[in-house]
This record gives C-alpha cells, sequence and structure tokens, in this order.
C-alpha cells in the first residue's frame, strides 16, 4: 500500500528550461549583425563599419560566408555568438568565432562551433589557430570535439641581400642528393612526406588525421606555388625528405611551408646545410623583405636550426582541430 499523503499538494517537477536562444545559419537577414560580433573585438571604432568593411573584403577575395553560424536571441533581434567557417584546400574547414564573456558564453559557443562543423560539404579536417590567452574560446573548441594539437612559435628572419650568383648546392652525404621538384614528381613528394611524418616532433597529432595528399594540396595553395622553391631529398634514389618554401608577396615574405627529414636522415648534420642552400636561393630571386616559419615549440631540434639561421620569434598561436566528415 502507497505510504504516499492522500491530497499532495507539492508542486509538480519543474521541465528543463529552454535555452535562451537558438543557432541558425547566419543568411542575408542575419549576415550583417553576425559579422559585426565577429569583428567587434578587434574592431577599432565603429563595429558596425568595421562589419561591413569586412563583408566587402569577404566578397571581393570570393570567400564564401555560407557557413556562418549564430546563436540567437528568441526574438531574432539579437546576435549573441558566431561562428564562420571557411573553406581551405585539402578539404580543411578554418574557424574564427566571436568571444565569449564567461563559461556560461563559452558554452553557447560550443554549440554553434558545432553547427558550423557539422553542416559542411566535403571538409575532412576543422582547424583553428587561438592566441594565448583566448582561454574561453579554447575551452568553446574542446567542448565541441576539438583537440590541442601544438602550441605553434611564429619565426621570421631577414631575406638576405642578393648576392651576386646563384649559390653552390649544398654539400650532402654520400647517396644523399637535393631534386628541384618538377611537374609529375607528386607521386615521390608524397613518399617524402609521408617517410617524414615518422616519430616526427612537429604536430605529431596530426599525421594521424589528414590524407597526405590533402595535406600536400594546403601545402601548394599556400601563397605562391612556386617550383623554384621546392626540393625533394633522396638517399639512393628513395625520396626521405622534402622543403617546401613558397612566396606570399601580398604579404611580403617567404613562407617556409615545410622542412622535414625521414628517420634515415635525421641526426646527419643535413637541415642546416640544406636550410642555408634554400635561404640563398631565395635571396638571390625573391625582393620579399622577410622569410617566416611556423613550428611546433615542443620540437626542441627544430628551434635550434631555425636559431641557427637567424630566425627570431614574433608570435605565438595554440592549433586545435577536429576531424570531420
Amino acid at each position: 500500500m502507497s505510504t504516499a499523503p492522500q491530497n499532495d499538494t507539492s508542486p509538480p517537477p519543474a521541465s528543463p528550461r529552454a535555452a535562451p536562444w537558438r543557432v541558425l545559419r547566419a543568411d542575408d537577414d542575419l549576415r550583417l549583425l553576425a559579422a559585426q560580433r565577429l569583428v567587434e573585438r578587434n574592431a577599432k571604432g565603429d563595429t558596425m563599419v568595421a562589419a561591413k568593411r569586412f563583408l566587402a573584403v569577404a566578397q571581393a577575395h570570393r570567400i564564401d560566408l555560407k557557413n556562418m553560424w549564430a546563436s540567437v536571441a528568441p526574438d531574432g533581434a539579437r546576435v549573441r555568438h558566431v561562428c564562420l567557417a571557411t573553406a581551405g584546400a585539402g578539404r580543411t574547414l578554418m574557424l574564427f568565432t566571436s568571444s565569449p564573456a564567461d563559461e556560461d558564453d563559452a558554452k553557447e559557443l560550443s554549440s554553434v562551433i558545432d553547427h558550423a562543423c557539422a553542416n559542411t560539404d566535403g571538409a575532412a579536417l576543422a582547424q583553428a589557430l587561438l592566441e594565448p590567452g583566448d582561454d574561453l574560446i579554447l575551452s568553446a573548441m574542446l567542448s565541441a570535439g576539438f583537440s590541442r594539437i601544438a602550441d605553434l612559435a611564429y619565426l621570421k628572419r631577414p631575406n638576405a641581400p642578393r648576392p651576386p650568383r646563384a649559390p653552390a648546392p649544398p654539400e650532402l652525404p654520400e647517396g644523399v642528393r637535393l631534386h628541384r621538384w618538377r611537374k609529375g614528381d607528386d607521386h615521390r613528394l608524397l613518399q617524402a612526406l609521408d617517410r617524414t611524418y615518422e616519430d616526427t616532433l612537429d604536430c605529431p597529432q596530426l599525421c594521424a588525421l589528414r590524407d597526405t595528399r590533402d595535406v600536400l594540396d594546403s601545402h601548394r595553395a599556400t601563397g605562391v606555388f612556386d617550383a623554384a622553391y621546392w626540393w625533394i631529398i633522396t638517399e639512393n634514389d628513395r625520396p626521405e625528405g622534402a622543403m617546401l618554401f613558397n612566396p606570399c608577396p601580398a604579404q611580403q615574405h617567404v613562407e617556409l611551408v615545410y622542412l622535414g627529414l625521414s628517420p634515415r636522415l635525421r641526426g646527419r648534420a643535413i637541415a642546416a646545410p640544406l636550410l642555408d642552400f634554400a635561404l640563398a636561393s631565395i635571396a638571390h630571386k625573391r625582393r620579399e623583405p622577410t622569410v617566416t616559419c611556423a613550428v611546433d615549440t615542443a620540437n626542441a631540434p627544430a628551434l635550434r636550426l631555425y636559431d641557427r639561421a637567424g630566425f627570431e620569434p614574433f608570435g605565438r598561436r595554440i592549433a586545435l582541430v577536429r576531424k570531420i566528415g
């Protein structure tokens, strides 16, 4: 027999409270408000003017804004948080977000980020680069399924004055040769990249998340591809390394996109003469004032190599990725 009182006057259990926002694609009606929220942290002056400028630049550079998502107040009059996912080469998405004010805000932003990642066609990997101190955005990204794969140091050095003649090929151990990339060499370059990923110290978590062909497509799309600054390193004609630079005239630098050696070539004093030769080749032909690169701060040998070559730090970023598709 029930022992409950016959006249229970206690209130019924409360139903879960609905969230004070909903996530929508930022279509034409929401796009300007979403852009305003996206740029407000870095805007100087009127944020609406900055938002209109952002949309104009996106249109001029044919940046697709269809994958911009926002959390919106129930009346639809206020955009609360925004995530823009832009498609890149190599089946990637690069994410940009608004800034949460507290942990509740971060949870809301996490839902917006998840919508941006879940509603895309053809992408295999989403990525984001955060500044140190973006702790609440980092929290939102981690809640949305991202992994923190590296802390990146951004380095630069001056491009040396133009030498009177082209540099001589570097002196390398017997059997080791440097080949300039030529049309039809992608299969050899893919083999070289795969071998350099073995026991790498440079963002090792990333290697298992991407197809090497996608990686190569991303490298080629950085700046302006110029085969004159792409090299494959072989030992006894077996691809064992790669060194790839791309000019970025609009940003006034040449970027070291990738430098890696397989375990067979590491520890044999090969990287330094390779890098010296590449830098001299760039100085001989290119007029951009600086050469830049990014390196995992956990990769001590690479940091020593770049320090020896005159690179100095100028920034840091936190790299995050999420496998999608």
